[in-house]
């Protein structure tokens, strides 16, 4: 992995292929990895697609420059990461939850700088239940000044996975479980993780947000999984419905965990609609 310096923050960066621009950007703690795990990559260097994954501020070897941050911080290091990379020509973006918010964002403020947008387990309005969960975390962090490696260890253990999976034993919550005692290794500090659930707080509280995506220009696909409890296909349709140039794809029986253990259903359709909207 290459560590880059954008004059914002220095971002550990991966690049592979050759063709139109795409710009994969991770969730909460996603190291590049994990698109290279999930097939992602590949499938879209197969189909003819220079392809950048980065690890965001705050997720190792990337900087994690302060406690603090936003949504719009972390798009002003993906803007300075793709002028560094000499980038020129407009990109698509790939986000993925907390990387969705940062596509999203992009999208409707800098509507002639990027292609296409690929918003996967992002879209869509607060839910009470996606409140509760905003809430609990800022509450740990103002008494904590962290968030506890075995409480979002149950969290992401509850959402990740299908309510299928996770009454049936299913050999997968297993392996999710192993995969939650590493999660604070991602991170390059308290700092970092503290500063991504803040960006993801702050986004997730404000109410105009969802005013801003008929803004947006360009074509976008929505991502869904069917039994993601955080932002589903009910929330993700009210952000197609709100986009004039959008589409929505539901993945079946799915959690929020869906880019990773639905991986052979989701790259399909992500590598076919960039290939109609981005050659």
């Amino acid at each position: 992995m290459e560590l880059v310096d954008t004059g914002h923050v220095r971002l550990g960066v991966e690049r592979r292929g050759a063709g139109p621009p795409v710009v994969l950007i991770g969730g909460t703690g996603m190291p590049p990895i994990a698109w290279e795990v999930s097939g992602l990559t590949t499938a879209l260097v197969d189909a003819g697609f220079d392809v950048v994954a980065y690890a965001s501020r705050g997720v190792a070897p990337s900087d994690a420059p302060s406690p603090h941050c936003t949504v719009a911080d972390l798009a002003a290091d993906l803007t300075a990461l793709v002028d560094a990379l000499g980038i020129d020509r407009r990109p698509a973006l790939i986000g993925y939850s907390l990387g969705s918010f940062t596509a999203e964002h992009l999208l409707s403020a800098h509507p002639d700088r990027f292609a296409a947008g690929v918003l996967i387990a992002g879209p869509g309005p607060t839910t009470p239940l996606l409140r509760a969960v905003v809430n609990s975390e800022a509450t740990l962090i103002d008494r904590l000044g962290e968030l506890p490696a075995d409480v979002m260890a149950m969290q992401t253990l509850l959402t990740a996975l299908s309510p299928g999976a996770l009454a049936a034993a299913d050999p997968l919550v297993e392996q999710w479980a192993e995969m939650t005692l590493h999660q604070g290794m991602v991170w390059t500090s308290n700092d970092g993780e503290v500063a991504q659930a803040r960006a993801s707080h702050t986004w997730l509280r404000d109410d105009t947000r969802m005013d801003r995506l008929a803004g947006i220009q360009a074509p976008v696909l929505a991502v869904a999984f069917e039994h993601d409890p955080l932002l589903g296909p009910v929330q993700a349709r009210s952000a197609v419905d709100r986009i004039p140039n959008a589409e929505l794809c539901v993945v079946p029986d799915a959690g929020h965990g869906g880019v990773m253990t639905h991986a052979e259903q989701v790259a399909p359709p992500i590598v076919e609609f960039l290939l109609r909207h981005h050659r």
